[in-house]
């Protein structure tokens, strides 16, 4: 595959209000995650989107810095992904990052995504917010801790 692939990943969402009454901070989503995303990527710039599945896990610091490994499959090829990011975690628990990512180890273009941080932070829903993709990525807490 190509550098120039558009790969989206985890923490895809979509920013929108969270529960009245609930306060969120960069130490809201720390902890070790799972996620899958769901949807239609484009594999290069300008062509057509291709039916896409992401799974990973992604162990988060007490600042919001995302380290991420997962797959990514793509129209039935298996693509190995890696994301690094800081995110912004908004009091109102609706945020952005953006990732660095690689696909087989090489840099790929960075990942936009949107989200609503749920369920006193144990959910996240994302929506990637770059071209070339319509996926939806839910991330459920599985440790507090990492892992």
């Amino acid at each position: 595959m190509r550098k120039s692939m558009l790969i989206v990943m985890p923490l895809c969402f979509f920013a929108g209000s969270a529960i009245a009454g609930e306060h969120c901070n960069q130490q809201t989503t720390r902890g070790f995650w799972a996620y899958t995303c769901d949807g239609y990527l484009a594999p290069a710039a300008g062509a057509a989107l291709q039916p896409a599945r992401i799974l990973g896990t992604c162990n988060t610091t007490r600042t919001a810095h995302w380290d991420c490994e997962g797959s990514v499959n793509l129209g039935g090829q298996i693509l190995p992904q890696g994301l690094h990011g800081q995110a912004d975690n908004n009091d109102n628990c609706t945020g952005t990052i953006t990732y660095a990512q690689t696909i087989f180890g090489q840099p790929a273009p960075d990942l936009n995504i949107r989200y609503v941080i749920l369920d006193d932070g144990d959910k996240i829903k994302g929506l990637p917010v770059d071209p070339g993709q319509v996926l939806s990525c839910v991330l459920d807490r599985m440790s507090p801790d990492g892992h």
